[in-house]
């Protein structure tokens, strides 16, 4: 029998993942609101599908003040004068109904929400598909000028959702539907379906012609753990936004279509991984935005290769060099600036600023769960080099043999001044191998491209970007012996793209390092140990 639990969030909140035949309703707590004349209340009764009266907790949501209170049928509740969206859910063995009513309270009021009434809540795919899992997640959400709220629920192939018509413009449905193909974890559906008001038939069929393909590559090598999932949230901006489902979970790489309704979405995978001690936990969390349209194609890389030095810049801010020790292992495809986010916590780092060949200000960052920053105060006018150094570290964690992205290091050499307020005059530079299999590997005496990535992104509005620095050089250098010897190799311009063109050894891994000079006189140089395999 499907079990069903009770759960709250907000609209903006993301979803637990619910398996497929899984019913779970969910609803949100209340919130204190302002003193509330006794005077006024609402009794609310709540009828379940058999008929029957039920002590089931709901949330009334002021619909001018956007306050929430709690709410349980069968018990008078004092609340201020006003009108009110009420939000439930009623489950019963294998089935839950969604409801939404309004009501204005004043005086003793009273309501009752009838399970009987709702409708099936279907979603279904023209021409069918055979050999999938299907699940279902629903909302039922209030309409106000403050944040929406919503009770929601789960079910799949042995569990049923129901929903009660309403005209209301107050109130707001949203059904997601995935089909996940079994065998092979390879092919996926998902679609939305969203209205204002409960329509008298909730349920729809999407046409698969009518649907866009996201096709992601979900690889292994640089991420602490070889285990990795696969999940889908729409991206709304009302009723539905950030429900989640899951669609696979794996310990290898592969390859997955994912066949959505047009719409904003997020495509998500997170590593879980455990520690020495047993405990398991995630590791990290990546999500890409695709907009997707109707018979359109896109795709997303997981765990691509070449995690290292991110694309955030030190800054001088009103005369104090100003940067983020903790941010050395970006995979290139994820940088929080292009419609895709995501990292992986767990680094050691060490920074240093030299002024001249003093070292002036020393910053750690010792793998704890903090933010560390090299800050200081620019006393004289002149050139500053600040050096990164970080390796991989969790603390109680094992990292698995073989793994890619091992340590970093990254070196600015910049003018400052006492009153400078400003981005450093650098670019990052990012380092992005092609051509390797699920694992990050290259053939074994082959050679590589990979793409050198100048970016100069800026992070606070209130520190201006400065002009772009004026490249003299750029050079790339490739050790095959984890870093010991280290040999120049051709860097040019393959489809007006700076790309190193490594010759790959017979077996190992490869390290980069790129200097980029510029012809103020200051440079950046990035270097990744173990930034893809050989195979």
């Amino acid at each position: 029998m499907s079990s069903l639990l009770a759960r709250t969030r907000t609209i903006r909140a993301s979803l637990t993942a619910a398996a497929a035949s899984a019913l779970v309703p969910a609803l949100l707590l209340g919130t204190t609101g302002p003193a509330v004349a006794a005077t006024n209340t609402l009794t609310l009764t709540a009828i379940n599908r058999s008929g029957l009266k039920v002590a089931a907790a709901a949330t009334a949501v002021n619909l001018d003040t956007s306050s929430e209170y709690r709410v349980r049928a069968g018990t008078k509740r004092k609340l201020p004068k006003g009108k009110y969206a009420i939000l439930i859910a009623i489950t019963d063995s294998g089935s839950a109904t969604l409801g939404g009513k309004t009501v204005t309270v004043s005086g003793a009021s009273k309501l009752t929400i009838d399970a009987r009434r709702g409708k099936a809540v279907k979603l279904g795919l023209s021409p069918t598909v055979s050999g999938y899992a299907y699940s279902i997640t629903a909302e039922i959400c209030s309409l106000t000028a403050g944040a929406n709220s919503e009770v929601g629920a789960s079910g799949g192939d042995f569990a049923t959702l129901y929903a009660i018509p309403t005209a209301s413009t107050k109130i707001a449905f949203a059904a997601m539907g995935s089909w996940t193909q079994v065998s092979t974890l390879a092919k996926h559906y998902g679609v939305l379906n969203r209205t204002v008001g409960v329509p008298s038939n909730p349920s729809r069929t999407f046409s698969q012609a009518s649907l866009g393909t996201v096709t992601v590559d979900s690889r292994r090598g640089p991420s602490g753990s070889n285990s990795a999932d696969l999940a889908i949230q729409p991206q709304t901006g009302g009723c539905g936004n950030n429900m989640y489902t899951g669609l696979s979970y794996s310990d290898q790489p592969g390859t997955s279509k994912i066949h959505l309704s047009p719409g904003t979405w997020h495509i998500d995978s997170s590593a879980y991984g455990h520690a020495n001690n047993g405990e398991g936990s995630y590791l990290s969390s990546f999500y890409a935005e695709r907009k997707v349209a109707a018979k359109k194609s896109y795709f997303v890389r997981f765990y691509g290769a070449t995690w290292g030095p991110g694309v955030i810049l030190p800054m001088i801010v009103r005369g104090e060099v100003f940067y983020g020790l903790d941010n050395m292992f970006e995979d290139p495809a994820f940088n929080d600036v292009v419609g895709s986010w995501g990292s992986e916590a767990g680094e050691k780092a060490k920074a240093t600023l030299k002024f001249g060949d003093k070292t002036v200000k020393t910053a750690l960052d010792r793998g704890a769960t903090q933010y560390p920053n090299l800050e200081y105060r620019v006393k004289k006018a002149g050139w500053y080099t600040l050096t990164n150094t970080a390796t991989r570290y969790r603390a109680g964690y094992t990292y698995p043999s073989g793994m890619l992205s091992t340590a970093s290091t990254v070196t600015h050499r910049f003018y400052a001044k006492p009153s400078s307020n400003t981005m450093i005059q650098s670019y990052a530079v990012q380092q992005i191998p092609a051509g390797l299999d699920g694992y990050n590997r290259a053939d074994a005496g082959s050679s590589t491209d990979v793409a050198l990535r100048l970016t100069r992104y800026r992070a606070y509005d209130d520190v201006p970007r400065g002009a772009n620095p004026k490249l003299k050089s750029l050079a790339t250098k490739a050790s095959f012996d984890g870093g010991r010897t280290w040999r120049a190799v051709p860097v040019k311009k393959i489809g007006g793209v700076w790309t190193a063109v490594v010759p790959n050894p017979d077996s190992g891994a490869v390290s980069l390092r790129t200097r980029a000079t510029y012809t103020s006189g200051g440079y950046t140089e990035v270097t990744v140990y173990r930034a893809y395999a050989i195979g």
